[in-house]
């Protein structure tokens, strides 16, 4: 696919004979999109007036066309697309209210290993509670808040280290990571927007706890492999209804965890779910909630759909925000996390390509990467660690960051690369 022929264009706008590359609408339903809840997540010839309209009815505002494959349409091309969304991410780094990076207690390279333990320890927590709801029990909340807490101390050493561990993105046991990785980036952005931590804490039980509702969907649609039926689809969406109830009955827990589990599916526009909120109709843990679900899942492998690099999944989700998502808390979600986060694989002007293994809080645009290959001539090269904030002055030696780089085209395991490369498997 030529990208010249790609138009974006608004779905008022789509007409029968259009060839459709992109519906433009993985917020709908992150946890759903591998099992084809609906028609249109595939690229397909638009045929008929009632096709646009069931599009439409899904919230979707623009849709992607592929001109060589049917009719015409005016809209902007995908490099002016991506180069509009690139600037937008830039222009992030000069925000004069971007948040002053406190100081840390540990290096990166220290609070590794304790980020590591304290993160697997929520994981197996995470685990019994979600199977204790499958059984019906009621959620200790006590394990949940202490692994909680646990987390809280290793961020507050080193925030960078355990954010690290779910930034790389492991291949299996999705639904337990998912939930701990929700808990993670959760703190990580309350802490980035100076949050206390006892609020952090309260934040990271409803991100750790958001999906327990899934333990009351049938395990047969829940697991389902091919695509999900009408039912089984409203079924599925039912969950967060069921995390809202669950957690209303847990005694002990905060007001702010209830409203994390019962609205990280809302949408700013109104066409999210449950309740369809809209704006500041969601609390504004549910709306960090949101940003921060749909950032997992779209960066996640899953057994039918494969992980979005992280620079692409915050193009993609910044190109949504117009509607989606609170574009003010994206934004700061984007700075919490980095433009290009650790595990990105970089090319730099000079055709050098690294993976990113530290942010720089000074600039999101100049991370600590450690160059790995020669682009030009496809030769791997002895790693070496460059601290791009270093070369950010100097434009002689092209140390600066072209674009990002999808891992399988150079075949780059990103975690091979990270300080302590057996904690990231």
């Amino acid at each position: 696919m030529a990208d010249g022929t790609i138009r974006k264009i608004a779905v008022v706008d789509l007409k029968p004979g259009m060839y459709v590359t992109d519906f433009n609408h993985d917020w709908r339903d992150p946890d759903c999109q591998d099992k084809g809840c609906d028609p249109f997540r595939k690229p397909r010839l638009i045929e008929t007036d009632a096709e646009i309209n069931a599009v439409i009815g899904l919230g979707v505002k623009e849709v992607y066309i592929d001109v060589s494959k049917g009719k015409e349409g005016e809209g902007s091309s995908l490099a002016e697309i991506e180069h509009r969304l690139a600037e937008q991410l830039k222009a992030l780094d000069d925000d004069e209210e971007q948040t002053v990076i406190k100081p840390v207690s540990k290096s990166f390279e220290e609070e590794l290993a304790g980020a590591s333990e304290v993160k697997s320890h929520a994981r197996k927590i995470v685990g019994n509670v979600l199977s204790d709801a499958r059984l019906g029990k009621q959620v200790a909340l006590g394990p949940v808040h202490d692994a909680v807490a646990n987390m809280a101390e290793s961020m507050f050493r080193n925030p960078d280290a355990i954010l690290s561990l779910s930034l790389i993105k492991k291949r299996d046991e999705y639904t337990f990571l998912h939930s701990v990785n929700v808990g993670v980036f959760l703190m990580s952005f309350c802490r980035s927007l100076e949050m206390d931590e006892e609020t952090i804490i309260k934040v990271g039980v409803g991100g750790m706890l958001h999906d327990i509702g899934k333990m009351r969907t049938p395990e047969n649609v829940l697991n389902k492999a091919g695509k999900l039926t009408d039912e089984e689809f409203l079924q599925m969406k039912q969950h967060v209804s069921f995390s809202q109830q669950i957690l209303e009955q847990t005694p002990g827990i905060a007001e702010i965890s209830v409203r994390v589990g019962g609205q990280h599916h809302e949408r700013y526009d109104g066409t999210g779910y449950p309740d369809g909120l809209k704006g500041d109709e969601i609390n504004e843990f549910g709306q960090m909630a949101a940003i921060v679900d749909v950032y997992d899942a779209i960066t996640s492998d899953r057994v039918y759909h494969k992980g979005n690099p992280p620079h692409l999944a915050l193009k993609r989700m910044l190109d949504w925000s117009k509607s989606h998502f609170n574009l003010q808390l994206f934004q700061k979600f984007v700075q919490c996390v980095g433009i290009y986060p650790i595990g990105t694989l970089v090319r730099l002007e000079n055709n050098l390509i690294g993976v990113v293994i530290r942010p720089n809080g000074e600039s999101l645009l100049h991370p600590v990467i450690k160059v790995i290959l020669d682009a030009k001539s496809g030769r791997k090269l002895k790693p070496v660690d460059l601290n791009l904030l270093d070369h950010m002055k100097d434009s002689t030696k092209g140390y600066r960051i072209l674009r990002s780089e999808p891992n399988d085209k150079w075949k780059v395991d990103s975690s091979l690369f990270m300080p302590r490369p057996e904690l990231f498997k």
